[in-house]
């Protein structure tokens, strides 16, 4: 016998989805070109699968949508409620970001590290069953476990590992303390048994991420 699902989906993933659709059309990962979509896709799956709500499933869609296009906080509650737009805004590592065509290099760094380490404090200091919890740590972990998987496919391959962080805004030394923070901040919190196995996949990704 099948059981009742949680949540019935309604015409708000439908509007979710669009919206992303829209806003990264062009996009693709740091590493090859799939789709962005894909990850965005891969988000939302995670929360459904791991207790998350219809909101925070739309939300997840969407989360990247004001760190990385021009879309803003009060345009997307105008599209999709105020319930969802303010889950994506919590995502959000910064939203006045500066532009990296205007950066130097050195500049790009010093930027990169000020929004995370500002993020990092925001994360640590967000109250447990904070909505848009579950919708970061789907994110890390999509994120994670993607990288992770490159990294043991670079190695497969024999190819330079050097080349393989090259993609990145930030150099080897800084992606790993930036997925051993997130791991410190997330395993601070308390979760509901159903995200329990997110956070180890987490964990599994992260110390194949700090071992190259």
């Amino acid at each position: 016998m099948t059981s009742k699902p949680r949540w019935f989906p309604s015409s708000d993933l439908d509007t979710a989805f669009a919206l992303a659709r829209a806003c990264h059309i062009d996009g693709t990962r740091k590493t090859d070109d799939t789709p962005y979509i894909a990850h965005l896709m891969g988000v939302s799956a995670l929360v459904i699968e791991h207790g998350g709500t219809e909101v925070q499933a739309a939300a997840a869609l969407l989360h990247d949508t004001i760190e990385d296009t021009s879309m803003t906080h009060d345009r997307l509650e105008l599209l999709i409620g105020k319930a969802v737009a303010d889950i994506v805004l919590d995502c959000t590592d910064d939203a006045d970001r500066k532009r990296n065509e205007d950066l130097t290099a050195e500049q790009r760094l010093a930027d990169w590290y000020d929004r995370k380490v500002k993020y990092l404090d925001r994360l640590t200091h967000k109250p447990n069953g904070t909505p848009s919890l579950l919708v970061v740590l789907a994110d890390k972990v999509h994120n994670g476990e993607a990288t992770a998987r490159d990294i043991q496919r670079c190695r497969a391959e024999g190819r330079d590992i050097a080349e393989f962080w090259a993609h990145f805004n930030a150099p080897r030394d800084k992606q790993h303390w930036w997925y051993g923070s997130l791991l410190q901040a997330l395993e601070s919190k308390t979760w509901a048994p159903a995200a329990l196995p997110l956070l180890a996949r987490f964990r599994v990704a992260v110390a194949v991420i700090q071992a190259a």
